[in-house]
Parts: C-alpha cells; sequence; structure tokens
C-alpha cells in the first residue's frame, strides 16, 4: 500500500502557481500599507503609509501558499550577508554617488550650493542609516525584492520583471505623493527613479544569487531544488535602500527651493542612465553576467 504524506508535509507550492502568489502579495501588500491612509485627512501631519506592509505580505503569502519550507526559505534570505565586497561597494556607494552627482549638476546649472556646514552631524546620519536600514530597508526589500521579483523572474526576463515590480512599487508610494503638502517627492521624476532604480536593485539581487548558484555547482552539491532554492542578498538590497534614502536626507534638503524640481529631474535621470548601463553590461534576460545560465525555473 502507498504511503501518502500528510497534506501539510506535501509542497503546496504546487497548487499555488506564481501568478496566484504575486497577486495574493500585491494585494495585501498595499492593502496594509495603505491602511492608514484615511486618517491623514483628519492629521495631515500623520504617515499615510505602513511600511512593513510588503514585509508581513510576503510572510503570511509565503506561509500560506508553501508552508514552513517557503517561509523559511524567504526568511533564510536575511542571512545572505556573505557575498563579495565588491558588491557592498556597489549597494553603499552608487546610490550615494547618484545623490551627490545629481546636486553638483543641480548647482552646475545655477543652483546656490548647499551648505551642509563642517559637521554635517555624522551620528545623526549613522543613526538614520541604522533605522532607515530596518524600517525602510527590511520591511520593504523582504517584500519587494526578496519575494516579488523571483516570482516574477518565473515567467518573465529579468528586465522585464524588474520593470514591473518598479511601477508596482512606485504606486505603492501613492500615499506619500498624493498626501505630502510639502512636494519632498515630486510624483513625475520620483516615480521615474523608483523603477529605474528597481533595475539596479534587480541587477544587486541577481548578482549575489550567481555566486550561491556558482558556488552549489562548484562544490558539486547542486540538486533539483537549487534554481528555486537559491536566492540573491536581501541584505544588499536593504544597505542600497538605506544608503539612498540617507544620502539624500542630508543633502536634498539643502537644496530646497526653486531649483529642487530640477534636482529631482536630474536625479531620476541619472537613475535611467545607471540603469541603461547596468542592462548593457548584464544583459537584459537575466541583469547578470554569469556562465551559469542553468537555472531550471528562472532566477529564483
Amino acid at each position: 500500500m502507498a504511503h501518502h504524506p500528510p497534506a501539510e508535509e506535501r509542497d503546496r507550492t504546487q497548487s499555488w502557481p506564481a501568478n496566484r502568489r504575486l497577486t495574493m502579495f500585491f494585494v495585501l501588500a498595499f492593502l496594509i500599507s495603505w491602511l492608514l491612509w484615511p486618517l491623514t485627512l483628519l492629521n495631515p501631519e500623520s504617515s499615510p503609509l505602513i511600511p512593513i506592509g510588503p514585509a508581513v505580505a510576503a510572510v503570511l503569502v509565503a506561509g500560506f501558499s508553501g508552508g514552513k519550507a517557503a517561509l523559511l526559505r524567504l526568511l533564510r534570505q536575511l542571512g545572505r550577508w556573505r557575498v563579495p565586497v565588491h558588491w557592498y561597494a556597489l549597494s553603499l556607494g552608487l546610490p550615494c554617488a547618484l545623490v551627490v552627482a545629481s546636486a553638483a549638476l543641480t548647482v552646475a546649472g545655477g543652483a546656490p550650493a548647499p551648505d551642509l556646514g563642517p559637521n554635517p552631524g555624522w551620528f545623526m546620519l549613522i543613526g538614520t542609516f541604522a533605522s532607515t536600514l530596518v524600517v525602510v530597508g527590511l520591511f520593504e526589500e523582504l517584500g519587494w525584492r526578496g519575494y516579488a521579483l523571483p516570482l516574477l523572474q518565473q515567467n518573465h526576463t529579468a528586465l522585464a520583471a524588474a520593470l514591473l515590480l518598479g511601477v508596482v512599487w512606485g504606486l505603492w508610494h501613492l500615499p506619500e505623493l498624493v498626501s505630502d503638502p510639502s512636494g519632498q517627492r515630486p510624483p513625475v521624476p520620483f516615480l521615474l527613479m523608483v523603477i529605474a532604480q528597481s533595475v539596479l536593485l534587480a541587477w544587486i539581487y541577481n548578482g549575489t544569487a550567481t555566486v550561491g548558484r556558482q558556488s552549489a555547482a562548484a562544490s558539486g552539491r547542486r540538486t533539483a531544488e537549487d534554481s528555486s532554492a537559491v536566492t540573491g542578498s536581501v541584505p544588499l538590497c536593504m544597505i542600497f535602500h538605506a544608503a539612498f534614502n540617507t544620502c539624500g536626507a542630508l543633502i536634498f534638503p539643502a537644496l530646497a527651493g526653486p531649483h529642487y524640481l530640477t534636482l529631482w529631474w536630474t536625479l531620476a535621470l541619472l537613475h535611467v542612465l545607471a540603469a541603461l548601463v547596468v542592462i548593457g553590461y548584464a544583459g537584459p534576460s537575466r541583469l547578470v553576467r554569469t556562465l551559469d545560465m542553468r537555472a531550471l525555473h528562472g532566477i529564483t
């Protein structure tokens, strides 16, 4: 008599195709994150966006669709810190370089040079980076890059997946764009920048996933599950996100005024240029340069 494992031990992902999991994830991420938006009508100073939405949605959908195994695969990505040092340099340096370059070009175009003072407050910057690493980096990147991006790449090229995710990610910020009376984020250049930034983050995520894939192949321990178990480094995406927000928090307020919109358009166009360079360098199919092109179910 054949033995049938209990239902809770089966791979429930077989009954949850990628599109269904993505739909559930996006719906939950938006519902949770936008829950407080109506309250801004009563208190305009309150935050219209709950940042934990993407992370909570990813945990819930991973657990319901794939059980404990899928949930652990998702959370293990938070431990992927052991990647080549150049990815750390890129994750920290590239977003800061884009912010600084956009400010420099804006000043070259006629804006007054920002006065950051002799000491811009290094302890404050470190604190901002640390808090942003969790509040923005962890809560967003575990969902967007850790969960949604691998699923999108099962049925799309890496570039198409990154662009689609960038559009969704940009729309997710809608409460902040609509309810912000200060105009801190001009909507059109902000959305353009987010879509381009999604390509850069997909490149970092896929590049760090390649390291794991090559290590498994080199050690001879590659199994049928490797293509679905190997994932990129969510912490590196968190670092990129936190570095960008921290540098922006330092420089952007110093350029507030008539040239602020120019600053944002410059930032958006520099992000697009950086994304085009990455696409040309790594290729649109996988957004990664690697000899190992045999993943069974896309980059996951």
